[in-house]
Protein backbone atom coordinates (compact mmCIF):
# COMPACT_ATOMS: atom_id res chain seq x y z
CA UNK A 1 0.00 0.00 0.00
CA UNK A 2 1.33 3.43 -0.84
CA UNK A 3 2.05 5.29 2.41
CA UNK A 4 -0.55 7.99 2.99
CA UNK A 5 0.60 11.55 2.67
CA UNK A 6 0.77 12.72 6.29
CA UNK A 7 -0.02 16.28 5.31
CA UNK A 8 -3.28 15.33 3.60
CA UNK A 9 -4.26 12.86 6.36
CA UNK A 10 -3.94 15.50 9.06
CA UNK A 11 -5.13 18.44 7.01
CA UNK A 12 -8.46 17.27 5.62
CA UNK A 13 -10.49 16.92 8.86
CA UNK A 14 -9.11 20.19 10.21
CA UNK A 15 -9.82 21.97 6.95
CA UNK A 16 -13.44 20.82 7.05
CA UNK A 17 -13.71 21.99 10.65
CA UNK A 18 -12.36 25.45 9.88
CA UNK A 19 -14.51 25.90 6.78
CA UNK A 20 -17.59 25.18 8.87
CA UNK A 21 -16.50 27.36 11.76
CA UNK A 22 -17.07 31.03 12.45
CA UNK A 23 -14.09 33.45 12.46
CA UNK A 24 -14.16 33.47 16.26
CA UNK A 25 -13.83 29.69 16.37
CA UNK A 26 -10.88 29.82 13.98
CA UNK A 27 -9.09 32.30 16.19
CA UNK A 28 -9.64 30.20 19.31
CA UNK A 29 -9.39 26.43 18.49
CA UNK A 30 -12.09 24.38 20.21
CA UNK A 31 -10.96 22.10 23.01
CA UNK A 32 -13.92 19.74 23.06
CA UNK A 33 -12.90 16.08 22.76
CA UNK A 34 -16.16 15.30 20.97
CA UNK A 35 -15.27 17.03 17.69
CA UNK A 36 -12.76 14.35 16.66
CA UNK A 37 -9.87 16.81 16.24
CA UNK A 38 -6.66 16.74 18.24
CA UNK A 39 -6.34 20.42 19.07
CA UNK A 40 -3.09 19.64 20.84
CA UNK A 41 -1.55 19.06 17.40
CA UNK A 42 -2.19 22.66 16.41
CA UNK A 43 0.25 25.54 16.59
CA UNK A 44 -1.97 28.51 17.30
CA UNK A 45 1.00 30.87 17.30
CA UNK A 46 0.83 30.62 13.51
CA UNK A 47 -1.92 32.52 11.74
CA UNK A 48 -4.04 30.13 9.68
CA UNK A 49 -4.08 32.58 6.81
CA UNK A 50 -0.27 32.61 6.69
CA UNK A 51 0.40 28.86 6.86
CA UNK A 52 -2.64 26.72 7.48
CA UNK A 53 -0.68 23.48 7.51
CA UNK A 54 1.62 24.69 10.30
CA UNK A 55 -1.39 26.12 12.15
CA UNK A 56 -3.21 22.80 11.96
CA UNK A 57 -0.29 20.45 12.62
CA UNK A 58 2.72 22.42 13.82
CA UNK A 59 2.77 21.17 17.42
CA UNK A 60 2.40 17.54 16.32
CA UNK A 61 5.24 17.88 13.80
CA UNK A 62 7.58 19.37 16.41
CA UNK A 63 7.09 16.54 18.89
CA UNK A 64 6.72 13.57 16.51
CA UNK A 65 9.55 11.47 15.11
CA UNK A 66 9.04 8.87 12.37
CA UNK A 67 9.61 5.43 13.96
CA UNK A 68 12.50 3.52 12.35
CA UNK A 69 10.18 0.73 11.13
CA UNK A 70 8.05 3.18 9.10
CA UNK A 71 8.82 5.19 5.98
CA UNK A 72 6.12 7.73 6.89
CA UNK A 73 3.96 8.45 9.89
CA UNK A 74 0.67 10.11 10.72
CA UNK A 75 -2.75 9.55 12.20
CA UNK A 76 -3.40 6.51 9.99
CA UNK A 77 -0.32 4.78 11.38
CA UNK A 78 -1.20 5.77 14.93
CA UNK A 79 -4.61 4.16 14.49
CA UNK A 80 -2.92 1.05 13.02
CA UNK A 81 -0.59 0.65 15.99
CA UNK A 82 -3.42 1.18 18.45
CA UNK A 83 -5.60 -1.35 16.62
CA UNK A 84 -2.82 -3.95 16.59
CA UNK A 85 -2.33 -3.54 20.34
CA UNK A 86 -6.07 -3.89 20.95
CA UNK A 87 -6.28 -7.03 18.80
CA UNK A 88 -3.32 -8.56 20.66
CA UNK A 89 -5.05 -7.84 23.98
CA UNK A 90 -8.29 -9.40 22.71
CA UNK A 91 -6.43 -12.54 21.66
CA UNK A 92 -4.68 -12.85 25.00
CA UNK A 93 -7.94 -12.34 26.89
CA UNK A 94 -9.74 -14.86 24.67
CA UNK A 95 -7.21 -17.52 25.67
CA UNK A 96 -8.42 -17.28 29.25
CA UNK A 97 -11.96 -18.31 28.36
CA UNK A 98 -13.61 -21.67 27.77
CA UNK A 99 -13.62 -21.62 23.96
CA UNK A 100 -11.24 -24.19 22.51
CA UNK A 101 -10.94 -22.22 19.28
CA UNK A 102 -10.08 -19.02 21.16
CA UNK A 103 -7.42 -20.84 23.17
CA UNK A 104 -5.88 -22.19 19.97
CA UNK A 105 -5.70 -18.67 18.59
CA UNK A 106 -4.12 -17.41 21.82
CA UNK A 107 -1.63 -20.29 21.87
CA UNK A 108 -0.67 -19.65 18.26
CA UNK A 109 -0.14 -15.96 19.03
CA UNK A 110 1.97 -16.78 22.09
CA UNK A 111 4.09 -19.30 20.18
CA UNK A 112 4.80 -16.71 17.51
CA UNK A 113 6.15 -14.32 20.16
CA UNK A 114 8.22 -16.94 22.00
CA UNK A 115 11.56 -16.21 20.34
CA UNK A 116 13.55 -18.38 22.75
CA UNK A 117 11.48 -21.45 21.86
CA UNK A 118 11.77 -20.64 18.16
CA UNK A 119 15.56 -20.42 18.40
CA UNK A 120 15.72 -23.63 20.43
CA UNK A 121 13.86 -25.58 17.75
CA UNK A 122 16.33 -24.49 15.10
CA UNK A 123 15.68 -26.06 11.69
CA UNK A 124 13.35 -28.80 12.99
CA UNK A 125 10.15 -27.10 11.70
CA UNK A 126 11.71 -26.80 8.24
CA UNK A 127 12.97 -30.38 8.04
CA UNK A 128 9.89 -31.86 6.30
CA UNK A 129 10.11 -29.16 3.60
CA UNK A 130 13.87 -29.56 3.20
CA UNK A 131 13.52 -33.37 3.03
CA UNK A 132 10.85 -33.03 0.32
CA UNK A 133 13.17 -30.81 -1.72
CA UNK A 134 16.09 -33.17 -1.24
CA UNK A 135 13.97 -36.06 -2.53
CA UNK A 136 13.33 -34.39 -5.91
CA UNK A 137 15.13 -36.51 -8.48
CA UNK A 138 13.42 -35.88 -11.82
CA UNK A 139 11.21 -33.49 -13.73
CA UNK A 140 7.98 -35.14 -12.60
CA UNK A 141 8.93 -34.86 -8.94
CA UNK A 142 9.98 -31.24 -9.38
CA UNK A 143 6.72 -30.43 -11.18
CA UNK A 144 4.71 -32.06 -8.40
CA UNK A 145 6.62 -30.20 -5.71
CA UNK A 146 6.05 -26.85 -7.42
CA UNK A 147 2.36 -27.66 -7.78
CA UNK A 148 2.14 -28.44 -4.06
CA UNK A 149 3.24 -24.89 -3.23
CA UNK A 150 0.33 -23.22 -5.06
CA UNK A 151 -1.78 -20.95 -2.85
CA UNK A 152 -4.74 -18.68 -3.50
CA UNK A 153 -2.61 -15.67 -2.59
CA UNK A 154 -2.93 -13.25 -5.51
CA UNK A 155 -5.65 -10.93 -6.78
CA UNK A 156 -5.24 -9.02 -10.02
CA UNK A 157 -8.12 -6.59 -9.44
CA UNK A 158 -9.64 -6.07 -6.03
CA UNK A 159 -6.55 -6.03 -3.85
CA UNK A 160 -4.13 -5.42 -6.76
CA UNK A 161 -1.97 -8.09 -5.12
CA UNK A 162 0.06 -9.59 -7.94
CA UNK A 163 3.02 -10.89 -5.94
CA UNK A 164 3.53 -14.38 -4.54
CA UNK A 165 6.56 -16.07 -3.02
CA UNK A 166 5.72 -19.26 -4.94
CA UNK A 167 6.45 -19.70 -8.63
CA UNK A 168 2.76 -19.26 -9.48
CA UNK A 169 -0.21 -17.92 -7.57
CA UNK A 170 -3.92 -18.77 -7.85
CA UNK A 171 -6.87 -16.42 -8.01
CA UNK A 172 -10.48 -17.52 -8.59
CA UNK A 173 -12.79 -14.92 -10.13
CA UNK A 174 -15.44 -14.35 -12.76
CA UNK A 175 -14.23 -14.84 -16.31
CA UNK A 176 -13.92 -11.41 -17.89
CA UNK A 177 -15.10 -12.73 -21.25
CA UNK A 178 -17.99 -14.72 -19.79
CA UNK A 179 -18.88 -13.32 -16.33
CA UNK A 180 -21.48 -16.02 -15.65
CA UNK A 181 -18.72 -18.51 -14.87
CA UNK A 182 -15.79 -18.54 -12.49
CA UNK A 183 -12.31 -19.64 -13.56
CA UNK A 184 -8.95 -20.18 -11.87
CA UNK A 185 -6.46 -17.46 -12.81
CA UNK A 186 -2.72 -18.18 -12.66
CA UNK A 187 -0.33 -15.29 -11.91
CA UNK A 188 3.46 -15.17 -11.92
CA UNK A 189 5.63 -15.25 -8.80
CA UNK A 190 8.80 -16.77 -7.42
CA UNK A 191 11.00 -13.67 -7.21
CA UNK A 192 12.49 -12.49 -3.93
CA UNK A 193 12.53 -8.86 -5.06
CA UNK A 194 9.37 -6.98 -6.11
CA UNK A 195 9.51 -7.46 -9.90
CA UNK A 196 11.69 -8.13 -12.93
CA UNK A 197 13.13 -4.62 -13.07
CA UNK A 198 15.07 -5.26 -9.88
CA UNK A 199 16.95 -8.07 -11.63
CA UNK A 200 17.29 -6.65 -15.14
CA UNK A 201 17.51 -2.88 -14.82
CA UNK A 202 21.17 -1.88 -15.20
CA UNK A 203 20.87 1.28 -13.10
CA UNK A 204 23.19 1.78 -10.13
CA UNK A 205 20.23 1.79 -7.74
CA UNK A 206 18.99 -1.62 -8.91
CA UNK A 207 22.51 -3.02 -8.75
CA UNK A 208 22.56 -2.03 -5.08
CA UNK A 209 19.44 -4.13 -4.53
CA UNK A 210 20.98 -7.09 -6.35
CA UNK A 211 24.11 -6.89 -4.20
CA UNK A 212 21.94 -6.83 -1.09
CA UNK A 213 19.96 -9.85 -2.35
CA UNK A 214 23.16 -11.84 -2.85
CA UNK A 215 24.24 -11.02 0.70
CA UNK A 216 20.82 -12.01 2.02
CA UNK A 217 20.80 -15.37 0.21
CA UNK A 218 24.34 -16.11 1.42
CA UNK A 219 23.27 -15.39 5.00
CA UNK A 220 20.17 -17.57 4.73
CA UNK A 221 22.21 -20.48 3.36
CA UNK A 222 24.50 -20.09 6.33
CA UNK A 223 21.54 -20.25 8.70
CA UNK A 224 20.47 -23.60 7.22
CA UNK A 225 23.95 -25.02 7.54
CA UNK A 226 25.30 -24.49 4.01
CA UNK A 227 28.77 -23.17 4.79
CA UNK A 228 31.11 -24.64 2.17
CA UNK A 229 30.56 -22.96 -1.14
CA UNK A 230 27.75 -20.87 0.29
CA UNK A 231 28.78 -17.82 -1.71
CA UNK A 232 28.80 -19.72 -5.00
CA UNK A 233 25.48 -21.37 -4.22
CA UNK A 234 24.01 -17.97 -3.43
CA UNK A 235 25.16 -16.74 -6.84
CA UNK A 236 23.44 -19.74 -8.42
CA UNK A 237 20.20 -18.93 -6.59
CA UNK A 238 20.26 -15.31 -7.74
CA UNK A 239 21.19 -16.37 -11.28
CA UNK A 240 18.20 -18.73 -11.38
CA UNK A 241 15.85 -15.99 -10.15
CA UNK A 242 17.29 -13.66 -12.78
CA UNK A 243 16.54 -16.19 -15.53
CA UNK A 244 12.97 -16.44 -14.28
CA UNK A 245 12.72 -12.64 -14.08
CA UNK A 246 13.59 -12.49 -17.77
CA UNK A 247 10.41 -14.46 -18.50
CA UNK A 248 8.23 -12.35 -16.22
CA UNK A 249 5.79 -9.80 -17.56
CA UNK A 250 6.47 -6.21 -16.55
CA UNK A 251 4.43 -4.46 -13.88
CA UNK A 252 2.82 -2.34 -16.62
CA UNK A 253 1.82 -5.35 -18.74
CA UNK A 254 0.48 -7.12 -15.66
CA UNK A 255 -2.01 -4.28 -15.19
CA UNK A 256 -3.22 -4.47 -18.80
CA UNK A 257 -6.51 -6.40 -18.94
CA UNK A 258 -6.22 -7.13 -22.65
CA UNK A 259 -2.83 -8.77 -22.13
CA UNK A 260 -4.07 -10.77 -19.15
CA UNK A 261 -7.18 -12.54 -20.39
CA UNK A 262 -5.49 -15.56 -21.97
CA UNK A 263 -7.68 -18.66 -21.87
CA UNK A 264 -5.82 -21.95 -21.81
CA UNK A 265 -7.29 -25.43 -21.72
CA UNK A 266 -5.54 -28.19 -19.80
CA UNK A 267 -4.12 -29.49 -23.08
CA UNK A 268 -2.74 -26.04 -23.94
CA UNK A 269 -0.25 -26.13 -21.08
CA UNK A 270 1.69 -29.05 -22.55
CA UNK A 271 1.62 -27.46 -26.02
CA UNK A 272 2.29 -23.83 -25.10
CA UNK A 273 4.57 -24.37 -22.09
CA UNK A 274 6.53 -27.58 -22.69
CA UNK A 275 9.03 -28.76 -20.11
CA UNK A 276 6.82 -29.01 -17.02
CA UNK A 277 5.06 -32.28 -16.23
CA UNK A 278 1.71 -30.51 -16.09
CA UNK A 279 -0.28 -33.59 -15.08
CA UNK A 280 1.90 -33.91 -11.98
CA UNK A 281 1.69 -30.16 -11.33
CA UNK A 282 -2.12 -30.01 -11.57
CA UNK A 283 -2.55 -33.12 -9.41
CA UNK A 284 -0.33 -31.70 -6.65
CA UNK A 285 -2.08 -28.32 -6.89
CA UNK A 286 -5.51 -29.94 -6.50
CA UNK A 287 -6.64 -28.68 -9.91
CA UNK A 288 -6.91 -31.93 -11.85
CA UNK A 289 -10.65 -31.45 -12.34
CA UNK A 290 -10.27 -28.00 -13.90
CA UNK A 291 -10.45 -27.90 -17.67
CA UNK A 292 -9.97 -24.20 -18.37
CA UNK A 293 -7.74 -21.46 -16.93
CA UNK A 294 -6.86 -17.83 -17.39
CA UNK A 295 -3.10 -17.45 -17.67
CA UNK A 296 -2.44 -13.82 -16.78
CA UNK A 297 1.22 -13.72 -17.83
CA UNK A 298 1.88 -16.47 -20.42
CA UNK A 299 5.58 -15.64 -20.72
CA UNK A 300 6.12 -16.46 -17.05
CA UNK A 301 4.41 -19.84 -17.38
CA UNK A 302 6.36 -20.79 -20.49
CA UNK A 303 9.56 -19.51 -18.86
CA UNK A 304 8.92 -21.53 -15.73
CA UNK A 305 8.32 -24.69 -17.75
CA UNK A 306 11.56 -24.13 -19.67
CA UNK A 307 13.49 -23.75 -16.40
CA UNK A 308 11.97 -27.01 -15.11
CA UNK A 309 13.06 -28.78 -18.30
CA UNK A 310 16.57 -27.41 -17.83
Amino acid sequence: MKPPNHRSVLLVPLLLLVLAASPAVVAEPPVSATIGVDTGAMDTSVKPGDDFFEYANGAWLKRTEIPPEFSAFGSVYEVLLKTEAQVAALIEDAGQGESEVARKIADFHASFLDEDAIEARGLAPLKPRLDAIAAISDRKALSAYLGSTLLADVDAFNATDVDTDNVLGLWVAADLDEPTRYLPFLLQGGLEMPDRAYYLDDSERMQTFRDALLTHVTNVLGLVGVQAGGGERAKAVVALETRYAEAHASREDTGDLERGTNHWSRADFAKLAPGMDWDAWFAAAGLSDQGRFVVWQPSAVTGLAALVAD
